[in-house]
């Protein structure tokens, strides 16, 4: 007897083990990123005030490149910029579903897939595109009234960001189209017509690259930025519009450092 429940016990002792190594090993190949989020995770931010862009560093341990990093966007681009072999700009958007949605802090605008952006052959994907006013980006100095920013991702996950200034003028039809069923809460999401984005792409693909970061917290860095000479145009009724839902919500620039700004 005393040996069938020694067996017994070392049976039992084995299946822990075993049932405690199964289970250590599922848990390592849960990717972290599948972990819940929770509120605190992303506290609540402004570009004014005391959750204001001077201390987004101070809101969250995640949002501390906001404060110490030293590749942070926007920057006022002066010259001369340093000349090099010129970025292979290939665009192939089409027209496209959208989705505009007031986020909080900027209208933003989700497309369904297909539209990329070839930059010497690597692919990114455009995952959304939104809008800031005044511009966050300066050139020589100089701000302007509107600023576009679209974001695309490649399939490790590097961010390459189309920065189209803006002046104003007679308006750009894709601006007016999605001005024409704004969302008018925060939260809340208005699905459009079909937009043709290629419109907005200058034939002249000059432009201004560098290495930046998100202008939101958390503040990411490793952005590339390309920021396009040409300007688009947008009327003095879609800013206003803008600004009496959104507010201003340009990020101050940031120190360049030992960065170069590249012409191209």
């Amino acid at each position: 007897m005393h040996d069938v429940s020694l067996r017994i016990v070392t049976v039992g002792l084995v299946l822990v083990a075993w049932f405690s190594c199964l289970a250590l090993t599922q848990a390592a190949d849960v990717p972290a990123q599948s972990a819940p989020r929770h509120a605190s995770d992303s506290p609540h931010w402004a570009y004014d005030g005391e959750e204001g862009m001077d201390h987004w560093g101070m809101l969250s341990h995640g949002y501390m490149a906001c404060e110490t990093g030293s590749h942070q966007s926007p920057i006022d681009i002066t010259m001369p910029s340093e000349d090099r072999a010129p970025e292979r700009l290939q665009f192939h958007y089409r027209k496209t579903d959208i989705q505009a949605m007031y986020n909080g802090h900027s209208i933003q605008v989700k497309v369904s897939p297909g539209n990329e952006l070839h930059v010497n052959e690597r692919i990114y994907r455009l995952m959304q595109f939104h809008f800031h006013e005044p511009s966050e980006h300066h050139i020589e100095g100089k701000e302007f009234p509107f600023e576009i920013h679209l974001v695309h991702r490649d399939r490790v996950g590097h961010i390459v960001v189309l920065s189209l200034l803006a002046d104003l003028g007679a308006g750009h039809p894709v601006v007016s189209d999605i001005w024409a069923s704004l969302p008018m809460h925060a939260g809340e999401s208005v699905l459009s017509r079909q937009l043709d984005l290629s419109t907005l792409i200058p034939d002249n693909l000059h432009h201004f690259a560098y290495h930046g970061s998100l202008t939101t917290p958390p503040c990411t860095e490793g952005v590339h930025w390309i920021v396009m000479k040409n300007k688009i145009s947008i009327t003095q009724a879609q800013r206003d519009r803008f600004v009496a839902l959104v507010g201003h919500n340009a990020r101050a620039v940031q120190p360049i450092h030992d960065r170069r700004v590249l012409d191209e």
